[in-house]
């Protein structure tokens, strides 16, 4: 049986290797004999077991005929600065009730001066990500609290717009009197509204990159342009009409901007 995918990542790998590079990198791969999926983060063994890096487009392309089905991307690159992201899960929701969430998620970011990458996870949700060039003066640790505190303040910040939103009501009567929005997926007690995930940012965290294949739906992680964000539609996002998509490359904010947005936001 041929490697599924490799047609769609061999068009699409020039789109794709920007988000990829300088990075390491883990591989799903789902072989023709099982339905289940290898995780891998390593090739080789012993001495020779290495972090898997892809360099160029050959090394994209040689991954998807060994039978790669999704590739994700560490938040930390191999030099310095780190990628934001706010993961913004429907869980028990229709997806629209999560693109309203991060159409809000947008405009609130906009409004502190802050440039995003919007994507559809390819799921069940959206993302919102960003490149902090430098960490100087923060630190690993440093950095995990400050992004942590980021999807708090704009969880707190996104509440508060859909409040004034009509279009949230079906989100509300579903809710009830439980949180609209959850950081903490494992909050029991907030467990039947939206969830922005601050646990998923963490040392060696890795993120589906955009472009890539979502292995559970078929469907790409396709960036979108913040102004299409609210007419945007999961078809779109098949591997056949993500061939079509223009270029995309991942925004940077300096952390002193970050930084003030997060003081603001409190």
């Amino acid at each position: 049986m041929p490697a599924p995918y490799l047609t769609y990542y061999t068009g699409i790998a020039p789109r794709m290797l920007p988000f990829l590079v300088d990075r390491h990198v883990a591989v799903e791969q789902r072989f023709s004999e099982s339905r289940a999926l290898v995780y891998r983060r390593h090739q080789e063994s012993g001495d020779r077991r290495r972090w898997i890096i892809i360099r160029d487009e050959a090394d994209l392309v040689d991954w998807a005929r060994r039978y790669a089905v999704a590739f994700h991307a560490h938040l930390r690159p191999g030099g310095p600065g780190a990628w934001f992201v706010l993961d913004i899960d429907a869980r028990e929701r229709p997806l629209a009730m999560a693109q309203l969430a991060a159409c809000h998620a947008v405009a609130v970011c906009a409004g502190a001066g802050l440039d995003v990458l919007v994507k559809f996870s390819g799921s069940n949700g959206f993302h919102l990500m960003w490149e902090m060039p430098s960490l100087r003066g923060i630190g690993p640790r440093g950095l995990w609290t400050l992004e942590r505190a980021l999807v708090d303040a704009m969880a707190a910040q996104v509440t508060r717009r859909l409040a004034d939103d009509p279009a949230a009501a079906p989100l509300y009567a579903a809710v009830g009197s439980e949180p609209i929005i959850a950081t903490n997926s494992q909050d029991a007690a907030a467990s039947s509204g939206l969830l922005f995930d601050k646990h998923i940012l963490k040392a060696n965290v890795n993120i589906r990159v955009p472009f890539s294949i979502h292995p559970g739906s078929g469907l790409v992680a396709l960036p979108i342009a913040a102004g299409a964000l609210a007419t945007f539609t999961p078809s779109a996002a098949a591997p056949e009409a993500a061939m079509d998509s223009p270029m995309f490359s991942m925004p940077t904010n300096p952390l002193e901007r970050v930084r003030t947005a997060l003081a603001t936001w409190r």
